[in-house]
């Protein structure tokens, strides 16, 4: 997804190492399966200090990144914060997209991913990078009026981000529906709750 801090991880191990994932998933991601994708030996990556974790750890950095650059238009564009949010949710939908595959693969990952232990220890809350593009979005839209004020920003955009990225990634994986029909039908589906005025 993105190119990694660390100069032993160079761009073809990288996308090695997200192509293993998603054809194999985190249970069979070895290093031996990522040096052969890549064309090296496993002694290289052994030599550059190259281990799972560092190459996991890479691809969830860039993950993070490639979210950012995808929500980031709809941040600074112009328009109410109803519209704007829309868009951010479509972007959403476009990246999941974009790195089908890989988070397919990175759903079979025994850790949360995209989730942090809650602090009381009872459970897990969403990583605060994903869902800050929405709660932005959010903010905006109830100071404009467009969107509910009674919407709690917290809850809904830890929903958001849930709701469209998961149900957009098992439809286009598990049920095989069509790009733009997923999107579509998911948009027009949780739009009008977030809205001031529906339409009847």
């Amino acid at each position: 997804m993105a190119a990694a801090s660390s100069p032993a991880l160079d761009a073809t191990v990288l996308a090695a190492a997200a192509q293993v994932l998603a054809e194999h998933g985190w249970h069979d991601f070895t290093l031996e399966r990522v040096a052969q994708a890549a064309g090296v030996s496993r002694v290289t990556l052994y030599r550059r200090g190259v281990t799972k974790d560092v190459l996991f750890d890479a691809i969830v950095v860039g993950a993070a990144q490639a979210w950012q650059a995808a929500l980031w238009p709809a941040l600074t564009a112009d328009g109410s914060g109803a519209a704007r949010l829309r868009r951010a949710m479509r972007a959403a939908c476009a990246v999941v997209e974009q790195h089908l595959q890989l988070l397919t693969g990175l759903s079979t990952v025994p850790d949360p991913v995209f989730h942090l232990d809650g602090e009381d220890g009872t459970g897990h809350r969403t990583r605060d990078i994903y869902v800050t593009p929405f709660r932005r979005l959010l903010q905006d839209g109830q100071a404009d009026g467009s969107l509910r004020a009674d919407l709690d920003q917290e809850q809904t955009a830890t929903l958001l981000f849930n709701v469209i990225t998961r149900t957009y990634l098992h439809l286009r994986s598990g049920h095989g529906w069509p790009p733009d029909r997923t999107a579509d039908a998911l948009l027009d589906l949780v739009t009008p709750g977030l809205l001031t005025t529906t339409k009847e």
